[in-house]
């Protein structure tokens, strides 16, 4: 059993954690987009295997996070990243279903980097961390900003019809997906945490950046060991 702690309790942080999350992230959010296999995707040049492979790496990721977030929905603070049809589980299952191999689940193999980075997610959910929160606005919050213009690019790259194939960026409409964009923008605002948590939370999406960074330049090592100059030669 853990000591009571004997230290005083931080005071809340006089800087709002969105403002933070978005300034201290800004470097390596940039960097994440020109990563590996993320940089050949937003060229519209990324061989649809290669794509299927990222989604079944990113599945591992939601996998382990929504759970996690799903068992301390008794924190408000986690809990404000729950929204129904915000999960991508079931998103992810049904693309890989129409874009993977058969037995996708084993026949495309995960990636150092998101073993890594499931681990952690389950190890905070194990700790009820609010250091989730971390995790859940760099999926989220990208899955409904720069996810919406992925899917336009998706479609148009790999010829998809409708939604088949894209459900993974698929919120409803758009004002629904403008509505869950502002209720988790606003419940980070609202969010007043010690300033040692707003630390923790802020740290915790920096590393989040480093492992998609991370992620995406393993899928390039992996499927495409000459670089981008293997595509054209």
């Amino acid at each position: 059993m853990n000591e009571p702690s004997t230290e005083p309790p931080t005071e809340p942080s006089s800087e709002r954690l969105d403002e933070r999350l978005r300034r201290e992230t800004r470097p390596l959010h940039t960097a994440a987009e020109r990563a590996g296999v993320m940089h050949l995707l937003l060229k519209g040049s990324l061989p649809l295997p290669i794509y299927a492979a990222m989604l079944r790496n990113l599945h591992a990721l939601y996998e382990a996070l929504e759970p996690a977030l799903q068992r301390h929905q008794a924190d408000a603070c986690i809990a404000r990243f729950s929204a129904p049809g915000l999960d991508r589980t079931p998103s992810l299952v049904a693309d890989l279903e129409v874009l993977g191999p058969p037995g996708w689940r084993d026949a495309l193999p995960l990636e150092p980097a998101a073993q890594r980075y499931a681990t952690r997610l389950r190890a905070l959910g194990d700790a009820g961390s609010r250091r989730l929160i971390a995790h859940a606005y760099v999926r989220y919050l990208g899955d409904l900003n720069g996810g919406q213009a992925l899917k336009r690019l998706v479609c148009k790259q790999y010829g998809l019809a409708g939604d088949e194939g894209t459900a993974f960026y698929e919120f409803g409409s758009a004002e629904n997906v403008a509505g869950l964009r502002h209720k988790l923008r606003t419940g980070l605002a609202e969010m007043r945490l010690p300033a040692d948590e707003v630390d923790n939370v802020v740290a915790e999406a920096c590393d989040a950046f480093v492992w998609h960074i991370e992620l995406f330049e393993q899928l390039m090592q992996r499927h495409l060991p000459g670089g981008a100059a293997q595509l054209s030669g």
